[in-house]
């Protein structure tokens, strides 16, 4: 509740001083304040005339639709449809083992070859900086191509193995 209105004949309070300053007190507040964004408006005719643009309906409200949050049907069918295929691979997969047609590789195995990968690229490698610069005779310039060739095949064989952590025989 705030104070009473003075009486008439109550003398006013002098010598009130405050020490804030205002100025600097305005600025420090607008420099910390934050933008406010401009509302969205439309203009609909050639002459200016404005109007806000939410409550006008040409602005899509996406929250307001009836399957807004759900997950869509293709989407859900498409899941199903690998879950679906993954099941008959691991029942392909089961029943080749039962057969004893594939095995899968030890993780041993798979690290000792792909150590063995490493080292061959490893050796290649340090003969292919060891040629010379200059490839001038045709011995040369095939020597050069068959190590990049081996090199690249080394490559791509090294990185099949990593990216499969299960290999079958």
């Amino acid at each position: 509740k705030r104070p009473a209105v003075p009486k008439r004949d109550e003398p006013p309070v002098h010598g009130l001083r405050t020490t804030k300053n205002f100025i600097t007190q305005n600025a420090v507040e607008n420099i910390m304040s934050v933008p406010k964004r401009p509302a969205k408006i439309f203009v609909d005719t050639k002459h200016g005339d404005k109007a806000p643009l939410p409550p006008s309906g040409l602005e899509p409200v996406y929250t307001n639709k009836k399957d807004f949050g759900k997950t869509p049907q293709y989407i859900e069918r498409r899941k199903e449809e690998m879950q679906r295929a993954q099941d008959e691979y691991d029942a392909y997969i089961a029943d080749h083992f039962r057969r004893g047609a594939m095995q899968s590789l030890q993780e041993s195995d798979r690290q000792a070859i792909l150590d063995g990968l490493k080292t061959n690229w490893e050796q290649l490698h340090h003969e292919y900086q060891g040629l010379s610069v200059v490839t001038d005779t045709a011995p040369k310039k095939n020597r050069k191509e068959r190590m990049e060739s081996e090199m690249k095949q080394l490559e791509r064989d090294i990185e099949l193995i990593e990216k499969h952590q299960i290999i079958y025989i």
